[in-house]
């Protein structure tokens, strides 16, 4: 059956990702996005997959909050101690159930209802957080936490799989995700070792409602909708590859984080301690890249060293209007990355931010703050762009990786306010740390070249 001319997705989304073993899905549309004018449908689509990115990567990469009344429940121990504990764990939940849904959605051929899929996701996700403004107890802020999480992988895996399809939607998704993942990086969630940050740092109403009711509308824009030429399926087949690898990067790399925090509990840890830590964190990554299919897995150590050397930089208060700045740089890194394409300098602008890290004493906090916020939103946007992947579902685990926790976490020193506890180590060991794998990344990397060739182009 001849395939129609609109290939990479329209406004009925028809199209399908290449063989196993091409490039990543759109990658023919990607190389003359530059400079093509997206359609008011596109446009829509676009802004969905943004808004929805944004508030499916807050509720993984965030801490759930609620309302209160009482100062002493706001500040608790208890309560500090639940975030700490929670967000981390949550944050590997979260991309988890995102690979798993990815998975079972990215067979169906009809895009409705993959939108549909996110909407419902989304829709929980609203019940949710409303049901947390009525709370003005502590005692249930895990399990909200954790249901929070999962909502929002939900809605992450069956957005990809409907974005990643279409050019300007995955642009969108893309923007979403980087941008959250640099906000959450340089905003601070605490004041300090006891206090909550201002609830500017969490999911505001009015972005969750204005993404639901953006996928709603996009759900029935695409409810007719059909993915031609996609090869047929038996029922039973499951691929289950990329759900073991979420498995094994986000459990390793949480065991190994909780780990090192237990090491510095009432201690200083050790620099051989440190670099186990760096050695477990390169080891989980390399091996995730192996379970992916064909060169898929490169995406995850750019995401492992991208998430390690954000955790490397100090935090602010909030962002206010430089979060419009942060946005348009991703804009333009994106579309750059998409012109031309490439893992290596990546790794050089992550090993570039870890080692300007280490240096951040000798200028001001202004400075220090303005330039790693611009070269992290740099780095990150034209990561996303260096993506190559033959199975939609391993672009979703790439980018939900930025979510996962680093071990950069458990490794409290005087500029951090992330609340890890016990003895502060060296204010350069964390720049070291980030550096040490980001050297690991590249190392792995050209390593993952070699014992995995590139397949072979499909023929047109």
């Amino acid at each position: 059956m001849p395939r129609r001319s609109n290939r990479c997705g329209s406004t009925r989304a028809i199209g399908d990702e290449p063989p196993l073993g091409a490039d990543f899905p759109g990658r023919a549309c990607f190389a003359g996005i530059v400079g093509t004018v997206p359609r008011i449908g596109d446009g829509l689509d676009a802004v969905t997959a943004f808004a929805g990115a944004a508030v499916a990567g807050m509720a993984l990469f965030l801490p759930f909050t609620f309302r209160t009344t009482a100062a002493s429940a706001l500040d608790s121990p208890y309560r500090v101690t639940s975030l700490v504990n929670g967000v981390p764990r949550a944050a590997a939940l979260g991309l988890i159930v995102a690979v798993v849904v990815a998975v079972l959605v990215r067979p169906l051929t009809r895009p409705g209802l993959v939108w549909l899929t996110a909407t419902c996701a989304t829709a929980a996700l609203a019940v949710n957080y409303y049901i947390g403004t009525l709370m003005t107890s502590a005692d249930v802020l895990t399990t909200q936490n954790y249901i929070d999480s999962i909502c929002g992988g939900a809605a992450y895996g069956a957005l990809g799989i409907c974005s990643l399809r279409m050019r300007w939607p995955a642009v969108g998704f893309a923007v979403g995700t980087i941008v959250v993942f640099v906000y959450g990086e340089v905003v601070a969630i605490f004041t300090s070792n006891s206090a909550q940050a201002d609830k500017s740092a969490h999911s505001p109403t009015w972005l969750v409602l204005c993404a639901l009711v953006l996928l709603a509308v996009t759900t029935v824009r695409h409810q007719h909708g059909v993915i031609l030429g996609a090869p047929p399926r038996l029922a039973a087949d499951l691929p289950i590859a990329p759900i073991i690898a979420a498995t094994l990067l986000a459990l390793t790399l949480l065991l190994t984080t909780e780990w090192l925090s237990g090491e510095f509990d009432g201690r200083r840890a050790s620099t051989a301690q440190v670099g186990l830590a760096v050695v477990l964190t390169v080891a989980a990554a390399f091996a995730t890249a192996l379970l992916l299919p064909d060169r898929d897995g490169a995406a995850v150590l750019l995401a492992v060293s991208l998430a390690a050397v954000a955790d490397s930089l100090g935090d602010a208060p909030s962002l206010g209007w430089n979060l419009l700045v942060v946005i348009a740089v991703v804009v333009a890194t994106v579309l750059a990355g998409l012109a031309r394409p490439s893992p290596w300098p990546v790794l050089f602008g992550a090993a570039t931010i870890a080692i300007f890290s280490l240096f951040t004493d000798n200028v001001g906090w202004t400075v220090t703050w303005t330039i790693g916020t611009g070269l992290l939103a740099a780095v990150a946007g034209y990561g996303f762009a260096s993506v190559r992947v033959s199975y939609l579902p391993s672009a979703v685990l790439a980018l939900g990786a930025l979510y996962l926790p680093s071990i950069l976490w458990a490794i409290p020193t005087r500029l951090r306010n992330w609340p890890a506890g016990g003895v502060n180590a060296d204010d350069r060991t964390p720049g070291f740390a980030a550096l040490a794998i980001t050297l690991g990344a590249a190392a792995a990397l050209a390593l993952f070249y070699r014992v995995r060739p590139p397949a072979p182009a499909p023929r047109s």
